[in-house]
């Protein structure tokens, strides 16, 4: 007889109880987004992306107050799994998104879109995904430490 209880039986395939759910939701959100990524003019990827950090800067004083540490500094984010890059350009403690620059970066990092957008929402850590080799970092290694730490105090 069964008890009419939801959740009792085995999970469906390819899913896990509790937060093995939600990751896997994350996981199929992610790849329905990277089709229309891959097709989209940069221009319009750096305005939606401004329009994220832009958020996370004015919603979060200290971590405004903390890019002091790196002003007038470019990042370049590429995106391996897209084969896309933009520049971050940090400047009087706001951020810029920049879909091209003939300027050289001075901090270049590479990985796949879920890491690079972890990072910036502060949902990965970076030493983790660097350590693990999931995120290559080259350039200005002082700037990169000073922007993970800023983006740990997210």
């Amino acid at each position: 007889m069964k008890s009419g209880v939801r959740g009792q039986g085995p999970a469906p395939a390819g899913f896990k109880r509790g937060a093995g759910v939600r990751e896997k939701l994350k996981e199929t959100a992610l790849k329905a987004v990277k089709v229309p990524l891959r097709f989209m003019p940069l221009w319009v990827e750096a305005i939606g992306m401004g329009a994220v950090m832009g958020m996370i800067v004015d919603s979060n004083k200290r971590f405004k107050e903390r890019l002091k540490e790196v002003d007038n500094k470019i990042f370049l984010f590429e995106a391996t799994d897209l084969n896309k890059k933009f520049y971050l350009h940090i400047k009087n403690n706001d951020i810029k998104i920049i879909p091209h620059l003939a300027k050289a970066p001075d901090v270049v990092m590479k990985g796949e879109t879920k890491i690079l957008f972890g990072l910036l929402l502060g949902k990965e850590d970076p030493d983790t995904v660097f350590f693990s080799r999931k995120l290559e970092i080259s350039g200005d290694t002082a700037a990169a430490i000073h922007f993970k730490n800023i983006l740990n105090s997210l």
